[in-house]
């Protein structure tokens, strides 16, 4: 008997990726694709499909088609501020350039993400 089973797994995709990667998923849906709701699975799967996560190539089943799923009752949708976007709200938002009006929220992420810049001192002799 041949079953088939689903492991949880935890993958990284970067970040700067996350806008080619929502913008290539929302084309290969074509035109169903402008009213769907944006999912993890989505990114991932196109992630696979681009061959950003090697170790997943065996999901492949054709040139199109990943069998791969992130969340086992359904795929959830993405959310901002308790609020489902749509594939086309998540390129407009992850597109959005950062303005300066934001400049502690910039510093804030990349303190998080370990990228602080920290200026140390140096003593002259005297």
């Amino acid at each position: 008997m041949q079953l088939k089973i689903y492991v949880p797994r935890t993958i990284e995709i970067p970040t700067e990726y996350l806008p080619a990667l929502a913008k290539r998923a929302l084309d290969a849906m074509g035109e169903a694709g402008v009213d769907a709701q944006a999912t993890r699975g989505a990114l991932v799967r196109q992630a696979v499909m681009d061959g950003l996560l090697r170790e997943l190539d065996g999901l492949r089943l054709d040139e199109t088609t990943v069998d791969l799923y992130c969340d086992p009752q359904g795929e959830a949708p993405l959310e901002i501020d308790n609020r489902s976007l749509t594939m086309t709200e998540l390129i407009d938002s992850l597109s959005a350039p950062k303005s300066a009006a934001s400049p502690k929220r910039a510093e804030v992420a990349d303190r998080l993400r370990g990228k602080e810049e920290r200026i140390i001192p140096i003593r002259r002799a005297g």
